[in-house]
């Protein structure tokens, strides 16, 4: 892509006196084991464990049901159950959640989210199938976010969503588990410049992340939550409500399944860059203007730096052939034929006909 910035809305402010980060990393695979048969989940994941254990990465088997109650001491292995799972074929949903990671320890982390795949990958068929996804959980080291700074994210995100988006592989732009921030129940009516406005004066953190996370009674969420009423969740692109939760962080949903730990340290640079650059760089996207890519670009390069990430260009391969987006809400034009069929295999499996489930996931 071009990195001209002679362009509109290509402005952006250098960061000043924005917080050093930590982070966490959610996996999301599909595994079979390639030397043993687990008649269920339970046999799987201690196997996984074993194989952690023997790359010296520490971990234990963790219940869903109990997520608020975790540490993130060390990973935590549990069954994704919004996964397709086939015991009788030795095929399991797999969740992998990674300690909290201070992100200047970078050869720290590295290390250990490379370790963790090398027991994968050695040991495992690994498939990382159009429903899995990969979700980084970004928080200040020093504590939790101040509002001001919230705002900032939030303003970015949603300007920037488009420009994020061209950087996705298409079904990740209309995929039910992180619905669109900028099209949502409350604001997808609004331009721009009034969804600004409406971040800005948010009194306090639950009244943001209510106005970033509100869902529609009619969307997928909605009729598997059986809402009656328009309401909030947190399956969105950037999850604001985690902020409120014991883990005080805010949640980057949308990245696909990851492939390597190259996919995931690269997911993990890409949030915590662009983060670290919104933090205080916000104030400069101009929302009467079109974002372009060269802006996310360079929000992105700009916080990389800021974090000193060790690769930078490593990093910014992320945006090599990606062209910009139309503007407006995701629509089921910019899936490949290939996605297009997944989505109709998708709705067979859900026992839904195609032409509901495409409004459910689609916003237009």
């Amino acid at each position: 892509m071009s990195t001209n910035n002679s362009k509109k809305n290509t402005k952006t402010a250098p960061p000043k006196a924005t917080p050093a980060l930590r982070f966490g990393v959610e996996i999301e695979l599909i595994v079979k084991s390639k030397t043993k048969t687990h008649a269920d989940f339970p046999g799987l994941a201690l196997e996984l464990q074993t194989h952690l254990a023997a790359a010296r990465v520490s971990s234990h088997i963790g219940d869903v049901l109990q997520k608020d109650k975790e540490k993130y001491q060390d990973w935590n292995i549990t069954e994704d159950i919004t996964l397709t799972s086939a015991p009788q074929r030795n095929v399991f949903g797999v969740e992998l959640v990674s300690p909290v990671f201070l992100f200047k320890n970078q050869d720290a982390w590295n290390s250990e989210i490379r370790n963790v795949w090398r027991a994968l990958e050695r040991n495992f068929d690994v498939q990382a199938t159009t429903e899995c996804s990969t979700h980084v959980h970004i928080s200040p080291a020093a504590g939790p976010w101040a509002l001001a700074q919230l705002k900032n994210i939030a303003r970015t995100t949603v300007i920037l969503e488009r420009c994020i988006d061209a950087v996705m592989p298409g079904h990740r732009r209309i995929n039910p588990y992180c619905m669109s921030n900028r099209y949502n129940q409350g604001y997808k009516e609004f331009e721009m410049s009034l969804i600004c406005s409406d971040i800005n004066k948010a009194k306090n953190e639950k009244v943001l992340a209510r106005h970033m996370c509100w869902c529609s009674k009619n969307t997928l969420q909605g009729a598997i939550t059986g809402a009656t009423k328009d309401f909030v969740h947190p399956h969105f692109r950037w999850n604001f409500t985690s902020a409120l939760s014991n883990k005080q962080t805010i949640e980057f949903r949308q990245p696909p399944g990851s492939r390597s730990a190259l996919d995931t340290i690269l997911w993990v640079l890409f949030a915590t860059s662009l983060v670290r650059w919104a933090v205080v760089g916000a104030p400069a996207l101009d929302p009467e203007q079109p974002a372009r890519l060269e802006t996310l670009y360079s929000a992105v390069k700009t916080g990389a730096e800021k974090n000193m990430v060790r690769d930078v260009d490593l990093l910014m391969g992320i945006f090599r052939g990606v062209k910009q987006l139309p503007e407006g809400p995701s629509d089921l034009k910019g899936v490949s034929a290939a996605e297009y069929r997944k989505l109709e295999a998708e709705a067979v499996k859900k026992g839904m006909a195609f032409e509901k489930y495409k409004k459910l996931v689609a916003y237009k």
